[in-house]
C-alpha cells in the first residue's frame, strides 16, 4: 500500500496538468479578489463585516471545480495512456489501488482548499492597502470557514474522482462534471424548488455559502447530503472497478 501512494503521489506531482490547474487558480484568485474586491472595490462594499470570510468562500466555490480536474486527471490519464494495466499489476488488489488514488487526491484537495481560504482574503487585504483603503474590522471564526471550504475542495475532488471512476472516459467525465452543476442541475431546480438543496453540487456548495445560496440551512446538514452522494459514488465505483476489465 505504501509503494502504491508513492506511487500516485510521484503521478500527481510529476505532471504538468497538476501545476497548471493549481497556477490556474491561484491566478484567478489574484485577479478577482485582489485586483476585482481589492485594489478595485467599492468602498461601501469594504464596510461589511464578513468581507474577507466571503472571499474565502466565494474562491473555493469558483476555483475549486479548476483544483478537481487535478484528481479527475490522475486516473483519467491512466485510461488515456493506457497505462492503468501497469499499475494494476504492481498491485496485489485492485481496490488498493483505487484506494491510493482516493487518499492521493483527498490529501492534494486539503493542501490546496486551505491556501485557496487563506490566499483569498489576503489577495483582498493587500489589494484595498496598494489602493489606499480601509477594510472595517472583520469577524472571522477560523474554524469555521477553514473546515467548509477545505471540505467544498475536497467534496469537488470527489465528485471528480467518482465520475472517471465510473465512466472510465477522460473527455466523458470532465463534460459531465462541467454540465450537472451548470445547467443540469439548473434545470432539475425548476422541478425540485425548495428540494435543490438535495442536488449535489447545490449542497455542497451551501456548505460554505447557504447565504448565496437562498438556503439558511445549517452547514452540517448539507455536509452530510454531500456526504451521503460520496460515500455511495465511491461504493459504486469501487465495485465496477474491481469486477469489471480496467480498460
Amino acid at each position: 500500500m505504501t509503494a502504491s501512494l508513492k506511487a500516485e503521489f510521484r503521478k500527481l506531482l510529476s505532471v504538468r496538468s497538476t501545476y497548471f490547474m493549481v497556477g490556474a487558480a491561484l491566478l484567478i484568485v489574484m485577479f478577482f479578489a485582489g485586483f476585482v474586491s481589492g485594489f478595485r472595490a467599492i468602498p461601501p462594499d469594504l464596510q461589511a463585516h464578513d468581507l474577507l470570510v466571503n472571499q474565502s468562500t466565494n474562491g473555493i466555490v469558483f476555483v475549486g471545480l479548476i483544483l478537481a480536474f487535478a484528481g479527475l486527471l490522475l486516473l483519467g490519464h491512466e485510461y488515456r495512456y493506457n497505462t492503468i494495466m501497469y499499475t494494476l499489476t504492481a498491485a496485489n488488489r485492485r481496490y488498493k489501488v483505487l484506494l491510493a488514488k482516493i487518499i492521493t487526491v483527498s490529501a492534494f484537495a486539503f493542501v490546496t482548499s486551505l491556501a485557496v481560504a487563506l490566499f483569498s482574503p489576503l489577495c483582498t487585504i493587500i489589494g484595498t492597502h496598494l489602493h489606499g483603503y480601509h477594510i472595517a474590522a472583520q469577524t472571522f471564526n477560523y474554524w469555521s470557514v477553514l473546515w467548509r471550504c477545505v471540505f467544498c475542495g475536497w467534496g469537488y475532488a470527489m465528485y471528480a474522482f467518482i465520475l472517471i471512476a465510473i465512466l472510465r472516459s477522460q473527455v466523458g467525465a470532465i463534460v459531465t462534471f462541467l454540465l450537472v452543476p451548470l445547467i443540469g442541475e439548473n434545470i432539475l431546480s425548476l422541478l425540485l424548488k425548495s428540494n435543490t438543496k438535495y442536488l449535489p453540487f447545490n449542497a455542497l456548495q451551501s456548505v460554505v455559502a447557504p447565504h448565496t445560496l437562498g438556503n439558511h440551512a445549517n452547514s452540517g446538514h448539507e455536509a452530510l447530503v454531500v456526504l451521503v452522494y460520496i460515500v455511495v459514488g465511491l461504493v459504486i465505483s469501487t465495485a465496477l472497478f474491481v469486477k469489471r476489465d480496467a480498460n
